[in-house]
């Protein structure tokens, strides 16, 4: 066993005792404190972290006023207001179409009746005898 009054000499028993639960106490209040400087730690690590992030909102500051630029009528520029045009138009175009529908379906008819007139005519010149018109 090693000779303590070599290794740390001029140590009473009493300072040994006093020194260790000095120790001990530190530890027991590093131990019931480590929450809190846990908290502490975070707290400054987020204030140390806090000009990047506040960078990286006014980034997202200018992003969300160009997208909110896009997505609203203004000058005729935005993607809303091309929206807007290309729905008229849209609409235009539709009711062209409606209205060619209706020229078209007329038409047909008019096919229809035409192509039933013809019929009837055909019909009555195959009925007609040429033969007998010579004779008269």
């Amino acid at each position: 066993m090693p000779d303590w009054t070599q290794i740390v000499p001029d140590v009473t028993l009493l300072q040994a005792v006093l020194w260790f639960v000095a120790v001990a106490l530190l530890i027991g209040i590093a131990i019931k404190l480590w929450p809190f400087i846990k908290n502490a730690v975070a707290i400054v690590d987020a204030l140390v972290q806090l000009p990047a992030l506040l960078k990286q909102v006014a980034a997202m500051k200018d992003q969300v006023a160009s997208i909110h630029h896009e997505t609203h009528k203004n000058d005729g520029s935005s993607i809303k207001d091309a929206v807007d045009r290309v729905e008229k138009t849209t609409e235009r175009l539709e009711e062209g179409v409606v209205g060619l529908h209706g020229r078209v379906d007329d038409v047909d008819r008019q096919l229809t009746a035409l192509a039933r007139e013809d019929e009837s005519i055909w019909e009555a010149l195959d009925r007609t005898d040429p033969e007998a018109d010579l004779e008269d």
